[in-house]
């Protein structure tokens, strides 16, 4: 998608938050119902983001000097409380493909986080796991050789693994969801979400 895209998809979603019932949205979506300015607090990958009446702007809670809240990650938060159907987290994972869907873009989804993931994360032994605890994540034992688990939103559990490569075999990794997820985000959400966990732990690797 293109900057405009995203910029259109920001205003349509705002659009649509402001006329519902703040406070069954808040309720639905596990947020903090704000009273002045009205709006909604929510955790977002481990930091508090604000979404305020009446424009619904979303920025962060405590942002870093210079630091704006980008368009992917604002269209996220604003269809994540739009969509949000109120169940909580299953305590299951599933592949991408194996979401309602989500077979008609396993491919692309690969191509944009899965691919990433393995080639980053999977001939390093440790760096994912050191990647994991610098975003706050949780170890996920029995995954994979490295794996971790987040709370990205405040009812969708997310988790990444990869398996080790070496001179025999090809590293490879998964990006893992709560199948509720469908029931909040759209297949293309979903998959801009995966990615922007991934983005994040490359991110966290090269400071590390």
């Amino acid at each position: 998608m293109r900057v405009d895209d995203f910029k259109n998809a920001c205003r349509l979603a705002a659009e649509e938050l402001a006329a519902k019932d703040f406070n069954r949205v808040a309720e639905d979506a596990g947020a903090t119902l704000l009273s002045a300015p009205a709006g909604f607090q929510l955790a977002f990958f481990g930091r508090q983001a604000l979404v305020t009446a009446p424009d619904m702007a979303v920025t962060w809670r405590d942002p870093k000097p210079g630091e704006d809240f980008s368009l992917t990650d604002a269209v996220l938060v604003l269809h994540y409380l739009n969509g949000a159907s109120g169940k909580r987290p299953s305590g299951q994972l599933a592949a991408y493909r194996q979401i309602p869907g989500g077979e008609f873009y396993t491919q692309a989804f690969h191509s944009r986080a899965v691919a990433p993931l393995a080639k980053t994360f999977g001939r390093t032994p440790g760096l994912l796991t050191k990647a994991i605890a610098a975003l706050g994540g949780e170890p996920a034992p029995g995954l994979g050789d490295e794996a971790g688990r987040f709370r990205v939103l405040p009812h969708l559990d997310l988790a990444v693994m990869v398996h080790l490569g070496d001179e025999e075999f090809e590293s490879s990794g998964q990006v893992l969801f709560d199948p509720i997820i469908a029931s909040y985000l759209s297949n293309e959400d979903i998959s801009w979400l995966g990615s922007a966990l991934v983005y994040r732990l490359m991110a966290a690797a090269r400071n590390i």
